[in-house]
């Protein structure tokens, strides 16, 4: 006994990590099948399953945004999720999201992490407070080299966000994007996949996002943290 004591406290930090993660207690919330447990919020974006994904579509004059969200909402986690997108599709992950006001110009707020068409730009993995038709960077990606280049065009890539008490963590493909403190959106909230309005644009309509794969740890999700090279930073 004692030897076997003395022989998991010699285990390496990364080999104890990677069982915790493990047996870690993920939960499904898409069952591939159907839209069950997850609601359209917003404007008339399409939102359809197919090939055990989540499948988004913009729709030509819509006035305000779509949104696939969760029924239920989440105050900390950690969420992981594969996401594949025609390369001109704008889209993005919402969490911590909440209905705006009456007066606002779109129906959910929340902080956003950014699914950009951009090659150029290269801004996916970068967080931002969204609130409608403006909104502002929280972190963008611009002095890190990196994360700019986490993303794979026309490839299914796989996102991690840690949101737990006020820090949030974002991998793309196990590359870290965003390390951060943040105390604007306190509350739990919904997870959202976001489709732009659009204009008298009938060919954008056939441009797709997709999402599966999509996991939830909701229970002690601190034990489950994974560590991040990158340097906190506080945003308040």
């Amino acid at each position: 006994m004692k030897n076997m004591l003395l022989l998991t406290l010699a285990l390496p930090c990364w080999l104890m990590s990677a069982q915790a993660q493990s047996a870690a207690p993920w939960q499904s919330i898409f069952n591939g099948k159907d839209l069950t447990g997850w609601q359209i919020i917003g404007s008339r974006g399409k939102v359809l399953v197919q090939d055990s994904a989540i499948e988004i579509h913009m729709t030509a004059n819509t006035p305000v945004h779509t949104f696939a969200t969760t029924k239920k909402k989440y105050k900390d986690f950690i969420l992981e999720l594969d996401c594949k997108r025609d390369i001109p599709f704008n889209s993005g992950i919402l969490f911590r999201a909440f209905h705006a006001p009456d007066t606002a110009s779109v129906d959910l707020y929340g902080y956003h992490i950014k699914i950009d068409p951009s090659e150029k730009r290269k801004w996916t993995g970068g967080l931002f407070d969204d609130f409608g038709k403006t909104w502002a960077w929280i972190y963008d990606l611009s002095k890190d080299e990196r994360a700019q280049n986490a993303n794979r065009s026309n490839e299914w890539n796989h996102f991690r966000i840690e949101m737990i008490g006020h820090t949030i963590k974002v991998w793309v493909n196990d590359i870290p994007t965003v390390h951060l403190s943040n105390h604007k959106y306190r509350k739990a909230g919904y997870v959202a996949f976001k489709m732009h309005s659009l204009g008298d644009k009938p060919g954008q309509e056939a441009w797709k996002a997709q999402f599966k794969n999509i996991r939830i740890i909701t229970k002690n999700p601190e034990r489950y943290s994974k560590a991040t090279d990158l340097v906190l930073t506080p945003t308040d």
